[in-house]
């Protein structure tokens, strides 16, 4: 493991104890919208998420790879059936369906907001996956949806990440052109060790896209040509 990975294992361990033990308040697009919604103050947290903001707007989804404790839980998830499989090429989704059902996170987020304005309830953190572990407004749904998210992540890498969280589609709107991005360079000999290793079936080495890219450097770190750079875009 290089100092990138121990730098982000360390990060994801903090902010998972963080958000699971010691916050009162799960940091969600949707807990602070959705309270906003129902009792028209957004309170102190929306300092927080306007961070969030700022960073994606500089680095990318940062808070998807370094911070978010279901990312973090679901990226133990796959990475336990690698070491168990000693994969070294991870799975797949058929490149037709995965292209559609990476959008399907923005119908989770638009038809999660219409419901918390019409139910007059916190619709999102009602079925939430972190909502059971943080105790706040998850139910026995929460805990059932996160078991079986941990059990088709052991099978897709990062499926929530990809396909289901309304936070990363609120992210990925302000990470398409972020001012630092990750790119190949002219080191690139195009053998796809990348692509292998990266848990969101992102065409690195054709079409970098940086909105789908959480920023794990799985790919950077498993480059044995030094192919891949994160650097301010031109």
């Amino acid at each position: 493991m290089d100092k990138i990975q121990i730098l982000r294992k360390i990060s994801q361990i903090f902010f998972f104890i963080y958000f699971v033990f010691l916050t009162s308040f799960c940091l969600c697009f949707f807990g602070i919208i959705e309270k906003f919604i129902l009792k028209g103050t957004f309170g102190k947290i929306i300092v927080k998420l306007i961070i969030i903001v700022v960073l994606t707007l500089l680095l990318g989804r940062v808070f998807c790879g370094w911070m978010c404790p279901l990312g973090f839980l679901f990226e133990l998830s796959y990475k336990l059936r690698v070491k168990i499989f000693k994969i070294k090429k991870l799975p797949k989704v058929d490149e037709k369906i995965h292209n559609k059902l990476i959008y399907l996170r923005y119908v989770v987020l638009i038809l999660s907001l219409i419901l918390t304005y019409y139910l007059s309830t916190y619709a999102f953190c009602q079925v939430c996956p972190i909502g059971f572990l943080t105790n706040l407004r998850g139910t026995v749904i929460s805990f059932i949806i996160l078991i079986i998210f941990l059990i088709i992540s052991f099978f897709i890498p990062m499926a929530f990440c990809r396909y289901f969280c309304p936070l990363g589609a609120f992210l990925s709107i302000f990470s398409i052109r972020p001012l630092f991005q990750l790119k190949t360079n002219n080191n690139c000999v195009k053998c796809k060790l990348c692509e292998f290793k990266c848990p969101m079936q992102i065409k690195i080495t054709e079409n970098l896209d940086q909105k789908e890219c959480i920023r794990c450097f799985e790919c950077k770190s498993n480059c044995k040509k030094g192919g891949l750079s994160f650097s301010y875009k031109n």
